[in-house]
């Protein structure tokens, strides 16, 4: 009889203990789930983000026969201020995020901070004007401030600079390029991250040595000149675009020096989770050939920000 309840007593306590080690199986692996979950909101939040980074270069007003042929020399690369104002007027009214360089770097890149909580819902969008051209101060500022005004948030330009141009008006044989004045007006109001293009616009594929350092030194603390005062966080000319879209292993290995990042032109979208090298970041380019409705297309490939669960 004893032997039976011992026994007895033996599987009372198998099954207790298998029930709790089931229970402990289950909890264990619901909390493993639940990691996985959080991981995985993480990743798809922090990663697999698509960002359109547009690249213009002269912005030219159709209303003024001034800035039309024979007047002024016609460019492939020329955008029209009718079209691009239809373009920003789309990215206003849909609330997205205009980055600057600076932005795309700290939040996307490097992530060493958390993406402002005010920007989720957002569409992240860089648009970059390079060679500093006068047109886009002249053109394309006031249709920044007029959507300001409307919508109650600045839009931002990420200005690409030749310094060695700044101000150079030589007619109308010439394109004239902005002055370091009108940088700083643009800064100053909160519409213009100012970032280097090289000094002079050369190709840096086809320099070496001290000449390509030149280059890209000397770019940098131009900007910083004109700047100066201004440029507390020291971030102007922290970035650069590549004259031509130009860059190869001996342009990259000086750029650490000087720059943080560097912006190809390969008409690709720049994915946050494809990006292997810092100085090999995506652009698309704009020709005066592609209409407002293809640029909202573009545009509509940004990801949507979304809160981490």
């Amino acid at each position: 009889m004893k032997f039976e309840q011992l026994l007895e007593n033996i599987q009372f306590l198998q099954r207790f203990l298998f029930r709790q080690l089931h229970k402990a199986k289950l909890i264990y692996l619901l909390v493993i789930f639940a990691l996985s979950l959080g991981i995985s909101s993480w990743t798809v939040e922090s990663n697999f983000i698509r960002i359109p980074i547009i690249g213009f270069h002269d912005i030219v007003d159709t209303q003024n026969p001034a800035e039309l042929p024979p007047n002024r020399p016609a460019f492939s690369i020329d955008y029209t201020k009718q079209d691009l104002s239809v373009f920003l007027e789309y990215l206003a009214k849909e609330n997205y995020w205009f980055l600057s360089s600076q932005d795309l770097y700290v939040y996307f890149i490097e992530k060493s901070q958390p993406i402002p909580a005010q920007k989720i819902g957002q569409k992240p969008i860089m648009i970059a004007f390079d060679d500093g051209y006068k047109g886009v101060h002249k053109n394309a500022l006031p249709i920044l401030e007029k959507l300001a005004v409307a919508h109650k948030e600045k839009g931002k330009f990420v200005l690409f600079v030749n310094p060695l141009f700044l101000g150079v008006d030589m007619g109308k044989d010439f394109v004239a390029h902005t002055t370091c004045n009108d940088l700083r007006d643009g800064y100053k109001k909160g519409f213009y991250d100012v970032q280097s293009h090289g000094f002079a616009h050369k190709n840096f594929t086809q320099i070496d040595g001290k000449e390509l350092e030149f280059e890209i030194a000397k770019s940098k603390s131009e900007l910083r000149k004109c700047m100066g005062d201004l440029d507390k966080n020291k971030v102007i000319g922290a970035h650069i675009a590549y004259p031509y879209g130009a860059s190869d292993w001996e342009v990259e290995k000086i750029l650490p020096k000087y720059h943080l990042t560097g912006f190809l032109y390969n008409d690709r979208l720049f994915r946050v989770n494809r990006l292997e090298n810092n100085y090999r970041i995506s652009r698309i380019t704009v020709d005066k050939d592609m209409s407002p409705r293809a640029l909202i297309r573009i545009a509509k490939k940004a990801s949507t920000l979304r809160k981490k669960e």
